[in-house]
């Protein structure tokens, strides 16, 4: 026998041509209950101004089709083939609104594979595991964001005042903008407070300030 015979033959043997429509059945089924587990821990574990139905029901209809793929190349080395250059060039323009959506897409398609191959209890453990480091790591403390304040002054003068008073009440201080006009000045600061209550007193208290608004908002940078 040649080595390109002893090849093919090593190859050819990989592949399972006798898929049952029972295993098929088992897999299906899997993969629906993993997917189905998938879809109540994204309903409980995301914030509701970000849920989407439609992306959750898409998780449990991903590790379905993605077990169902898998099944498909082990059965032949033709349909595998055709799948490899049939999934090369598909392209998804649908933009993940944040990466624990693009975690959770990750899971149900890994779940698909997974389950696939036959491997139901790596399957049952490894949702376990997740699901246990989703909620320990959702339980600890994030750091506090910084905050923007805005502030309206009288004169020059009163503005240099204003933020040497603020620093005195603030971890971080920083000056993101500044506006100058004939009868006012507006700075907009961005801050990390000691307390914002007496920060808010000191602002009410000191003259020269016309107004101030205080701005939370969430980015990247953390203090």
């Amino acid at each position: 026998m040649s080595v390109k015979d002893i090849i093919k033959s090593s190859v050819l043997r990989n592949f399972t041509t006798d898929i049952t429509a029972e295993r098929i059945i088992i897999v299906l089924l899997v993969a629906f209950a993993l997917g189905i587990y998938i879809f109540l821990i994204y309903r409980v574990s995301v914030n509701n101004e970000f849920y989407s139905k439609d992306f959750n029901r898409a998780l449990v209809l991903m590790a379905l089709v993605t077990a169902g793929i898998v099944l498909a190349v082990q059965s032949n080395l033709v349909i595998s083939l055709g799948m490899v250059g049939a999934l090369s060039i598909v392209r998804y323009r649908t933009a993940v609104k944040s990466p624990l959506d693009l975690f959770f897409l990750f899971w149900s398609i890994s779940i698909g594979i997974i389950c696939g191959a036959g491997l139901y209890l790596l399957a049952v453990i490894m949702c376990i595991a997740v699901t246990l480091g989703l909620f320990i790591t959702g339980m600890m403390n994030s750091p506090v964001s910084l905050g923007l304040l805005i502030v309206n002054c009288d004169s020059l003068d009163s503005a240099d005042e204003t933020v040497d008073m603020i620093r005195e009440h603030t971890k971080f201080l920083r000056m993101k903008n500044k506006t100058v006009s004939s009868d006012n000045v507006e700075l907009v600061l961005e801050y990390k407070s000691k307390s914002d209550h007496e920060l808010e007193r000191a602002l009410a208290d000191k003259a020269g300030i016309n107004r101030f608004a205080f701005v939370n908002y969430d980015r990247e940078t953390r203090i």
